[in-house]
């Protein structure tokens, strides 16, 4: 090989940002790593190293690489802001090691001064010094916003900017417009705030609170979370962090913001709701009790907080505490809408669609204007064409005025009503609205499925299938039931769970994250999957273990189906040895339209709305299992849903033998297992397999093109 030259540097850096992002981190690395040698002084070869290490989540690799590029490159304010940030997300000692390296930096005094005042900000609030108001006069503005007299404050904040300007004045006007609902002036304000300091803390946690009453979630979260890395423990931050959490279906993140925010007030009201909410979420039944008793000993309980109760005792088995917490709740708020669609949902989980319908019936009558309630009513069961609900639907849709929850709900509720009558046309209007609404309150990065694919997969470097049975915890034998959504999952588990044997878990959301935190430690470090120990995986099986002890203390084995398990085959396998997993296929036209026609948890699956992301989830599925199939071909059983529909016996009994279960006819009969059943398929795992879901895409078909074309063109690569 010859030797490298100078001449080749213009050339290799091009080379490797093409192939990071051709999604080949390592490869670039490497790339990088010839750079090093013939350019050794070049600060952005490091740089670029950091950002690599850093996207990976190999973050001590990443530290190191920031920290050199600083020191070639001293003065580059880039280097600096990107070293800071990093070492924000870490903890005390790396923000210390950063530091003391910045005092050495040639940055502007300001600059400095700001990053230095950054990496200090370990506590509720930051030191400001105001020039054109003395304290005073800023504690009795916020004393008048403490008091209501909104008014007043936002005209005495007015007398005190015409000194000059001032950003702690100027976000507390920003507060008093918005208290006044002058949404405009207010969010101004905040912004002229935060352009004469962009880490002002206090101001950027105000900002934050006022786009999540605004239900601006994306934008609340960018500003929240910044906030959190300037002033981790202020309680507005936290406390609204906590919220929007929940709000967006990420329930730990919730439960780890409002844990922060109740040790330093642990009588926080709405802290210990929201985390209420949070566990429940989760399936943490017991803690869901605890936060409503600590709830109760200070207030009256509220229809929405029974709701909850209810759904916790449902979840610890305890059916008569959970119907008499479910009565109570309608008693006390019968028109308030969680409640409502709670009651429903409940009822439809135990298969009680006709007490679920009268629910929902019962409040709308009572004038409950919700598209969620409509929704409910309309995938119960098919109304008929002269049910007065659909025209009440229609009427609520042509509001200019409906809030974009309210019609992503109500649009979702009158696709099935248009395709119940076979009128694709009018079901297409709807539906291309209620996924436009919903891709804009919560967008999808499809780089990011794509980059969690890449590094999973570098992550597997060094993976020995010898190691499958030698070590993991060998006790469990769970059967994982995994796919895409609306892919036959929730069936597959209603075959499984009606063997006398086995008992349903539902989705349990538990491995994944147990999987990852272990899969993030050995990362950070730079290491790979052969670089896990034995005792590692069996402490993830363990774990699993643990939690499921926790959550169906009685069943001996268990289906776990939840989603993701996909995307994770090999530390279940190493993990528990003799677990299953299952994976569904089905033709992904209709498994496709399936997902982009229903409303799914907002936050969740957000690659529904889109076509194009759509078929990227496909493909990425697809690639799953074939890297799966490569390692490990016997571990991981793949059926389809055209045949388990055209064949049900012969497809179960196969099924039952990978599974290691023996035949029972009640497999076959699986229509009439009771079991509570939580997703969008409640209704269909009540009946006997049908073959009418096969081809609903078709009518559809020039509307899908971008789907239709997508899917060919992977077919053309496969072939």
């Amino acid at each position: 090989m010859l030797p490298l030259n100078s001449n080749q540097i213009p050339a290799l850096f091009q080379k490797a940002g093409n192939l990071a992002r051709s999604g080949k981190p390592d490869e670039a690395l490497k790339v990088l790593a010839q750079l090093q040698t013939i350019a050794p002084n070049r600060a952005e070869v490091p740089f670029q190293i950091a950002q690599i290490h850093q996207q990976l989540g190999r973050t001590d690799a990443a530290l190191k690489a920031y920290g050199q590029a600083a020191r070639l490159a001293p003065a580059e304010i880039t280097v600096w802001r990107a070293y800071v940030n990093l070492a924000l997300s870490l903890d005390a000692s790396s923000r210390s090691m950063v530091a003391k390296q910045l005092k050495s930096a040639k940055l502007p005094a300001t600059e400095h001064k700001r990053l230095t005042a950054i990496l200090k900000g370990t506590g509720s609030s930051t030191k400001r010094v105001s020039k054109t108001a003395s304290k005073s006069e800023i504690d009795a503005l916020t004393a008048l916003l403490n008091a209501g007299r909104a008014k007043e404050a936002a005209a005495q904040a007015h007398a005190l900017l015409a000194r000059g300007a001032n950003e702690a004045v100027t976000m507390v006007l920003g507060v008093a417009l918005a208290a006044l609902g002058k949404v405009d002036a207010a969010e101004a304000a905040f912004k002229t705030a935060l352009s004469a300091d962009p880490d002002y803390g206090e101001a950027l946690a105000q900002y934050g609170q006022f786009l999540l009453k605004q239900t601006r979630r994306t934008d609340a979260r960018k500003v929240l979370e910044h906030a959190r890395r300037i002033i981790p423990d202020n309680p507005i931050v936290l406390g609204n962090l906590g919220m929007l959490y929940s709000d967006i279906n990420a329930p730990r993140e919730a439960i780890e913001c409002l844990d922060a925010l109740l040790k330093q007030a642990p009588g926080n009201a709405a802290g210990l709701f929201t985390r209420a909410k949070a566990r429940l979420t989760l399936e943490d039944a017991a803690g869901t009790l605890e936060d409503l008793d600590a709830l109760a000993v200070k207030t009256a309980p509220t229809g929405e907080m029974l709701a909850l109760r209810a759904m916790a005792e449902k979840l610890l088995g305890n059916l008569e505490a959970s119907r008499n917490a479910i009565e109570e709740a309608l008693k006390t708020d019968p028109n308030h809408l969680r409640v409502v669609t709670m009651a429903a949902n409940l009822l439809q989980q135990a298969g009680d669609f006709e007490a679920a319908e009268k629910v929902l019936r019962d409040a709308i009558a009572r004038g409950v204007r919700s598209g969620s309630v409509y929704r409910m009513v309309a995938q119960g069961r098919k109304l008929a064409q002269d049910d007065p609900l659909i025209d009440e639907m229609k009427a609520l849709w042509d509001r200019p005025d409906l809030p974009d929850e309210a019609r992503i709900d109500l649009g979702y509720g009158l696709v099935k009503v248009m395709e119940d009558h076979k009128d694709a046309e009018a079901a297409w209007t709807y539906l291309s609205r209620a996924n436009e609404v919903m891709a804009r309150l919560h967008p999808h990065d499809m780089n990011k499925e794509q980059g969690d694919f890449d590094r999973f997969k570098a992550f597997l470097k060094g993976f020995d299938p010898a190691r499958i049975g030698d070590c993991g915890y060998d006790q469990n034998s769970t059967v994982f039931i995994t796919g895409l959504p609306r892919s036959g999952t929730t069936l597959v588990e209603q075959i499984l769970a009606s063997h006398s044997t086995v008992t349903g878990g539902d989705e349990l959301g538990i491995f994944h994250p147990l999987g990852f935190e272990q899969v993030a430690k050995v990362a950070q470090a730079g290491g790979h999957i052969g670089d896990m120990t034995d005792a590692q995986f069996e402490d993830l099986g363990r774990a699993y273990q643990a939690a499921i002890d926790t959550r169906l203390p009685d069943a001996d084995r268990i289906t776990d189906k939840t989603i993701s398990t996909y995307q994770i085959a090999p530390l279940v396998w190493l993990a528990m040895p003799k677990a299953k997993i299952v994976a569904l296929r089905r033709d992904p036209r209709d498994n496709l339209w399936s997902i982009f026609k229903n409303r799914f948890v907002p936050g969740l699956h957000r690659y529904s709305y889109s076509q194009a992301a759509l078929v990227q989830t496909y493909r990425l599925y697809t690639e799953y299992l074939d890297l799966w199939r490569e390692l490990a071909p016997d571990r991981i059983y793949e059926i389809s849903y055209e045949d388990l529909v055209d064949n049900p016996e012969t497809e179960i009994r196969k099924l039952l033998e990978f599974c290691e279960l023996e035949w029972e006819d009640a497999c076959l009969n699986f229509h009439k297992t009771k079991r509570d059943v939580k997703t969008l398929s409640v209704a269909q795992v009540r009946q006997p397999l049908y073959k009418s879901s096969v081809g609903k895409w078709e009518p559809y078909a020039d509307h899908l093109k971008e789907l239709l074309d997508g899917l060919a063109s992977l077919d053309a690569k496969n072939t």
